[in-house]
């Protein structure tokens, strides 16, 4: 059997009622936000309820277990796949699971952050993550929000992730190939400092 190591639980929430003939008043929609209210209430109870039961059944069994829950103030926009989603960091790692396809980087497993296209005029930039085995791919997020550079960057310091910024992309490809060609030449030669 396969080892696993990183699961999802989610619920899909679909409202309740809508309005069919097109208008509300503002009644309705105080009405329809109050619902919305004690619906997302009701379902993040029922979920911490959730983890709580299955943290004490694993440890029953002597298995080791932790719900890592993404923090919302913290997440920025970026293109991980296809599309514009967000990004929440957690304890140990960078999700994104409102959308398919879901996103989930392990910060451990991370060496450093590049943030690339850093530039006063550009609106947005992208962030690279190179991984502790020079054998992976780096993963890329594009199109972040410049106005998310600096909390992205605190965020980075406070995970102990050494970063680096730059005005243009970088050939990664190449750059790894060439690491991997010579790891103690690149480090004999200063590595990322």
């Amino acid at each position: 059997k396969k080892k696993t190591s990183d699961v999802q639980f989610y619920t899909e929430v679909m409202e309740s009622s809508q309005h069919l003939n097109g208008r509300s008043g503002d009644r309705d929609e105080i009405e329809d936000e109050q619902r919305e209210a004690e619906l997302r209430l009701k379902l993040n109870t029922s979920f911490q309820n959730f983890t709580k039961r299955v943290e004490e059944v694993a440890t029953q069994y002597g298995v080791e277990m932790e719900f890592d829950m993404p923090y919302r103030d913290l997440g920025f926009f970026g293109v991980p796949g296809r599309s514009n989603v967000l990004m929440m960091p957690t304890v140990n790692c960078l999700v994104s699971l409102v959308e398919a396809p879901f996103f989930c980087l392990t910060l451990s497993e991370i060496e450093i952050a590049h943030c690339e296209r850093v530039q006063f005029s550009l609106r947005n930039f992208d962030l690279v993550f190179i991984y502790k085995d020079y054998s992976r791919p780096v993963t890329k997020v594009n199109n972040i929000p410049s106005e998310s550079l600096e909390s992205i960057k605190e965020w980075l310091d406070s995970c102990n992730i050494k970063f680096y910024e730059g005005p243009t992309n970088l050939n990664w490809t190449r750059i790894m190939t060439t690491i991997r060609d010579d790891v103690d030449g690149f480090f004999a030669d200063g590595g990322w400092g």
